[in-house]
């Protein structure tokens, strides 16, 4: 496919990434059935991220490639600006928000994406069972336990709606290269959001070498979308 358009605060010009599967009705009780689940992407065989002019670096600018503005991951997932600015995630894949990933993507496949329901800690800030809800997501970061079945940074309560992808069980590698160079390994963020307190400004994410890690929300890294056709 082509992503074509303006992606938060970064113009991304007739990029051709392959979309590949990493699950089939997956997680289905909970998260819709009859739904292929897609990740975004891979070029030229080689798995990858996107990222910005700001990648390595914290930013406070509105649509930037960061978890949030500052450093903080108050809201988890649900409220954070990678979700409403840099993906557009809760909008309508037909009538998608402006200067989005969602709005930047082929019209045919939009046609066709349907909705999925994502459980994730959207508070943050603590371990508290209770933070843990539901979003209706067409476009979505990974979690932690979704990549790695681990719940080592993440809220302890997050496993209990998720399920590892079968394309990470079967062992192939969580290493993603910028999609601006291909040989080079990037950080990518998921949603899950760090489950300490004392951790209240990071979000989990995975490191360029393909282990688990976490960072500050308002760095900005690499951005691997899934969705759900």
């Amino acid at each position: 496919m082509t992503i074509n358009g303006k992606v938060g605060a970064t113009t991304i010009s007739s990029l051709k990434v392959d979309a590949f599967i990493i699950g089939f009705n997956h997680n289905s009780g909970k998260e819709g059935s009859n739904r292929i689940h897609f990740l975004l992407g891979k070029i030229s065989g080689k798995f990858v991220g996107l990222v910005d002019s700001s990648y390595g670096s914290t930013t406070s600018t509105s649509g930037a490639f960061t978890m949030n503005t500052s450093n903080t991951n108050s809201g988890g997932w649900g409220s954070s600006q990678m979700r409403s600015k840099v993906l557009g995630s809760a909008s309508s894949p037909t009538s998608p928000t402006a200067n989005t990933l969602m709005a930047a993507l082929p019209s045919d496949l939009r046609a066709v994406m349907k909705s999925c329901t994502k459980y994730t800690d959207n508070k943050g800030g603590g371990n508290t069972a209770s933070n843990v809800s539901s979003t209706t997501d067409y476009l979505f970061l990974l979690s932690e336990y979704e990549v790695f079945a681990t719940h080592q940074y993440c809220n302890d309560a997050e496993p209990n709606y998720q399920a590892q992808y079968d394309y990470f069980k079967a062992g192939n590698s969580k290493v993603a290269n910028k999609q601006s160079a291909t040989g080079t390994a990037a950080v990518w963020w998921l949603r899950s959001p760090y489950y300490n307190r004392v951790y209240s400004y990071a979000f989990c994410a995975v490191s360029s070498s393909g282990s688990l890690d976490y960072y500050t929300a308002s760095y900005a890294y690499g951005v691997v979308p899934g969705f759900v056709v």
